[in-house]
């Protein structure tokens, strides 16, 4: 651990060159307990100067060359240690992301938290892809060899939200820094507290001071400036799309490189030939989980006109199991959202729903929960597929339901949106799927299965969705400078002769 140390029970720092400091400013910011509305701590509140700063350091240890230009097996090496801290630590991960951001502990397991595993295998998987990945040749014509070279391409900034936050910052930072590069990263003002840990990991790991730095705060204090800054070679972004074109309109006067993944309002398309004793509880998984707090969430549900009345049967019976209650308990499978401003927000949608169609079951506040950002599980139907409900994304534990004639009717709707993140499709028949996969309009499309990924496959959405994928050697090309070298050959022949 290092000489500073993250937390002094209730306090949290940045992470510069090694060291955890304190906010230049000496400013703080209260983190909130949604579970309870009581502060648990303070972080420090970052500006400009401290992105100068991180952003000075990340630059330094970039052209040092202890990192940028080491051994990949030195990179795999270190970054496979980091991986290991991470799921030895998982209990302490988990218990400051449900302190920081309300998601249930969960039930008592064997082994790491699914979601700490994870975020070891996206340091293991970019640490192996980088030292693995080779580079091309070729020969023309006997007279010019040509060869590629790929390099790490600078300093990032990395900016992440608060709904899984070690998973999802991990899964930028480890291609990051696997192809040698060096980081600043923002994570959300709503959930500093666990990423310390990670910070504290990397140090162990041996990662060397300066390759990753974190500068906790605000937006427009702290994000702002990282992505403004010279030394900044590109940012990618997990969150809105009004602050993806922020971002983007900042980045453009110089050019950076930017990767955006964005909201969603996934369908979830179930055919009357389903299996409904998998796609019921599954659809259930894919709006409660995480309090709807999910880009991948399948908030807008279709199903087949023919089955529609005894899915929306067993579906309440489905989310009568995810019983909102203190996140801590092992017991609990809802928690609450992850703010007051969040609580509002979805709150303002239920009112909404109320106007435009009704709520089936849910749509308040548990009775049993006067404390805490807490919303019953909520379906919504009677609705137009192009009322406001249907078409924004409310990022909570809602799902709207919705039914259909046959499979284009299904992709009228589905595709009647501005969000093209996931999609997700029930059918025993392979000829369905197909035809609806290639219609779909998606990024990544599931058939009979939740949310499970490959991370060799590209990762993004469309429309509002996102710009860009990372995942495999499409992280290799956006975090890497890719060149080429050529120099003429000695020909073996001119093939002319008897």
């Amino acid at each position: 651990m290092s000489e500073a140390a993250a937390v002094d029970s209730a306090h949290y720092r940045h992470y510069v060159g090694g060291r955890f400091v304190d906010a230049a400013s000496g400013a703080t910011f209260d983190v909130v307990n949604p579970a309870t509305e009581e502060v648990v701590a303070t972080a420090a509140r970052g500006d400009g100067e401290d992105i100068r700063a991180a952003v000075g350091a990340a630059k330094d240890t970039f052209e040092a060359g202890d990192w940028s230009r080491a051994r990949p097996s030195f990179r795999r090496e270190v970054l496979f240690r980091a991986a290991d801290l991470v799921e030895a630590r998982s209990g302490e991960i988990q218990r400051l992301q449900t302190l920081e951001m309300g998601a249930p502990l969960g039930p008592e397991l064997p082994g790491p938290h699914p979601l700490v595993t994870r975020s070891a295998w996206n340091l293991r998987f970019f640490a192996e892809e980088q030292e693995q990945a080779g580079d091309h040749a070729f020969n023309r014509d006997d007279s010019l060899l040509t060869y590629t070279i790929s390099d790490a391409a600078g300093v990032f900034g990395l900016i992440t939200p608060w709904n899984a936050p070690v998973m999802l910052s991990t899964w930028k930072m480890a291609p990051c820094l696997a192809y040698g590069n060096s980081a600043v990263h923002k994570p959300s003002e709503l959930s500093p507290l666990s990423m310390s840990l990670v910070c504290e990991i990397f140090e162990e790991a041996g990662m060397p001071a300066g390759v990753y730095n974190m500068v906790l705060g605000y937006g427009r204090e702290a994000g702002v400036p990282l992505v403004e800054h010279k030394d900044v070679t590109g940012v990618s972004f997990t969150g809105s799309p009004g602050t993806a074109r922020d971002i983007a309109a900042r980045a453009a006067g110089s050019l950076k490189r930017t990767s955006f993944e964005l909201g969603g309002k996934s369908a979830n398309i179930v055919f009357a030939d389903a299996n409904l004793d998998r796609a019921v509880p599954m659809a259930a998984v894919g709006i409660f989980a995480n309090s709807g707090q999910v880009c991948v969430a399948g908030s807008r549900i279709l199903v087949q006109r023919s089955v529609y009345g005894e899915f929306l049967e067993r579906f309440e019976r489905a989310a009568a199991r995810w019983r909102p209650g203190d996140p801590m308990n092992r017991k609990t499978r809802l928690g609450p959202l992850v703010s007051e401003g969040q609580y509002d927000h979805v709150m303002g949608y239920l009112d909404i729903a109320r106007d435009e169609g009704r709520i089936l079951f849910g749509g308040g506040r548990p009775e049993h929960l006067r404390k805490g950002y807490f919303v019953e599980p909520t379906a919504i139907v009677d609705i137009d597929p192009g009322s406001r409900v249907c078409q924004e994304e409310i990022f909570g534990p809602v799902a709207v339901i919705l039914p259909f004639d046959d499979a284009d009717d299904a992709l009228r709707i589905a595709n009647d949106s501005s969000y093209g993140l996931a999609g997700y499709i029930w059918t025993e028949s392979q000829t369905t799927a197909h035809y609806v996969s290639h219609r779909l309009q998606t990024g990544m499309i599931w058939i009979n299965s939740g949310f499970d990924r490959d991370l060799r496959q590209p990762f993004g959405g469309m429309k509002n969705s996102g710009l860009g994928r990372e995942g495999g050697d499409l992280s290799r090309e956006f975090f890497t400078e890719t060149r080429f070298a050529s120099f003429p050959l000695t020909p073996r022949g001119d093939g002319s002769s008897g």
